[in-house]
């Protein structure tokens, strides 16, 4: 994996990987960052998507668990000033970055795979 700015992405990516990036970040910067990748990854016929690690809120599981450790980064959330959304708000951000289509997949606890295509 190479480490580059998500801020000087060019055409020579097929994705780009976020991991616990985004919820650091308002709406209008993430918007900022995806249109920045959406430049540099091809078409989604060539292999084309953005990779994002992050939560959705309402997604996957709901058993105590869960809720649990959901409440535990809602703290962590309101001390570094971050957000969590939800799939409709995640879904406004894609659409005003110039996405065509996503793909949520919950997996371990709050987690979830976003798969986001141009």
């Amino acid at each position: 994996m190479i480490n580059v700015s998500f801020l000087t992405l060019n055409k020579k990516h097929i994705f780009v990987t976020f991991q616990w990036v985004l919820h650091d970040w308002g709406h209008e910067e993430c918007v900022k960052i995806l249109k920045n990748c959406r430049k540099a990854v091809p078409p989604r016929e060539e292999g084309g998507k953005v990779i994002i690690i992050d939560i959705v809120v309402g997604a996957g599981q709901s058993d105590s668990r869960h809720r649990e450790m959901q409440a535990l980064f809602d703290l962590y959330i309101m001390v570094v000033n971050g957000m969590e959304r939800d799939e409709q708000e995640w879904k406004k951000i894609f659409l005003e970055a110039g996405f065509s289509d996503y793909k949520i997949t919950p997996f371990l606890g709050v987690r979830s795979i976003i798969e986001v295509y141009p």
